[in-house]
Formats: C-alpha cells, sequence, structure tokens
C-alpha cells in the first residue's frame, strides 16, 4: 500500500523493522533509508516502475537522501513522543522499575543492575506482561517499546543512564539490608527492623565507636524523622550532630 506521507512511511519502517527492540533515533536514521530503498521499493515496484517510486518519493518530499530522510524521521519522533529526544527524562515509573530489579534479581553491582533492568524491561515474562494486563485490548509488542520510548527508555544507553541516576538516590542499594528493605518497606507508623539496622551501620562508619548517649540519639533521629527522612538523610543528620558535639567539646578544653 501507498504510503501518503513520509511521517507514515517512517512509522511503518519503526514496525517492519525496529518494533520489537529498543532503538536509537540514529539507528532509526539509518533504518529508514534501507527500508525506503528495499522493502518499501520492492512493495512499490511490483505494482509500478521505477521511475514512478522516485516521483513518489518526490511527492513525499524525500528527495535528498540523507537530509530530506534524516528529517522525516525526526518529524516522526516528534509526533510520536514530543521534542527533547537527546535528553534524559525519565518517568517516575521506571525509577520504581529499577528497584524492583534490584529485588527480584538480587542486583550485586551497577553492570548486573543494568543488565538486570534491561530483562525487566525487554524479556516476554517482564513487565511486558502488566503492561498488557492493563489494556483493553491486545497489543503488540512494536506498541510496547513505543510505550517504553515515552517513558523515556529508547536505548540501551538509555537505561544505563537511568540506572546511573537511580543509584545517585541510592548509593547503598547493592548492601543486603537495604535490598531487604526494598523489599519489605517500613509500614506507616511502625518502626522497621532491617531500616533501623542498616541506619545504624551506616551510622558506625561515621562515628565507630559510639557512646550509649550517641547511640540513644541516633535511635530518636530514626523514630523521629524515619517518616520524612531517607536513611542515607537520617545519617547526615546523626554526623551533623556528632560535628556539633565535637566543636562544643573542643571550645570547652580551650
Amino acid at each position: 500500500m501507498m504510503a501518503k506521507s513520509a511521517i507514515e512511511l517512517v512509522n511503518r519502517c519503526y514496525q517492519e523493522t525496529n518494533g520489537l527492540s529498543l532503538v536509537s533515533l540514529e539507528e532509526l536514521k539509518e533504518a529508514f533509508i534501507k527500508y525506503v530503498f528495499g522493502d518499501y521499493q520492492e512493495e512499490f515496484t511490483v505494482h509500478y516502475d521505477l521511475e514512478e517510486f522516485y516521483e513518489h518519493l518526490n511527492q513525499l518530499q524525500l528527495t535528498n537522501c540523507r537530509r530530506d530522510f534524516d528529517k522525516a524521521v525526526e518529524e516522526w519522533y516528534i509526533v510520536e513522543y514530543g521534542s527533547g529526544y537527546s535528553n534524559a527524562n525519565y518517568h517516575d515509573i521506571l525509577f520504581t522499575l529499577v528497584k524492583e530489579a534490584v529485588v527480584q534479581y538480587q542486583s550485586q553491582n551497577r553492570t548486573a543492575l543494568i543488565r538486570d533492568v534491561t530483562k525487566l524491561l525487554t524479556m516476554p515474562s517482564g513487565f511486558v506482561v502488566r503492561w498488557r494486563s492493563g489494556l483493553l485490548k491486545e497489543r503488540s509488542l512494536s506498541h510496547y517499546f513505543k510505550y517504553l520510548m515515552k517513558l523515556g527508555v529508547r536505548t540501551q544507553e538509555d537505561i544505563e543512564t537511568l540506572v546511573d541516576m537511580w543509584l545517585l538516590e541510592y548509593p547503598n542499594a547493592f548492601d543486603k539490608k537495604q535490598q531487604e528493605l526494598f523489599a519489605n518497606p517500613p509500614r506507616r507508623g511502625r518502626p522497621n527492623n532491617v531500616e533501623l539496622a542498616l541506619l545504624i551501620e551506616l551510622a558506625a562508619k561515621v562515628k565507630p565507636e559510639m557512646t550509649q548517649q550517641e547511640r540513644e540519639r541516633l535511635r530518636k533521629i530514626y523514630y523521629y524523622h524515619r517518616k520524612s527522612l531517607t536513611v542515607r538523610e537520617m545519617v547526615e543528620k546523626f554526623e551533623k550532630y556528632i560535628r556539633g558535639k565535637n566543636k562544643s567539646n573542643d571550645s570547652q578544653v580551650g
């Protein structure tokens, strides 16, 4: 069937050649040229001659092989996903999925986490199952990968950047206690032993030998602030308390 616009032709290319995987904008540009002068040309010339094929490309404003073709892909991308395709802009759903990957696969390092997030996003038994269960009608895998692109994941590099951004928020993500905390988050209003144990362990790096008073202060920080602060922020609060205490002791000695 003859395409009515360049954007429609790009969409066909995406669905037929790249719709079952993550693909970058540059990869799609290369694939589009190959598709037009490959599968689409063969399909077209079954009914028309080659001269009519090139006239058809002129009508679609695909005269210049590189410039016009790249422009068509970029315009298709903006229509589908909006502008800003070169910037990392991830939906909150993706950060939740990174945490799920850590819990499900018990990732031990950054490389493993990137691998595990990729599996969760791309394997037939992964996130796609939940995506399909939320639809009113059956959709193809190409629609699923378009959905991932709208969330912010277009290429493997996007997954790596996503993981790095998430690790900035959770630098202790590979700690066993932290992973237990991810798997069993504290209930509202009730202290969580795993969370408290992690706080004590991290605070011990700030002050290896705590006095009874310091341990009590740490517990108070936890019980008063566990609903509003992360474990890392509570450690920072404890560290600030230790610095203030040391400064006070120094002034008394002086």
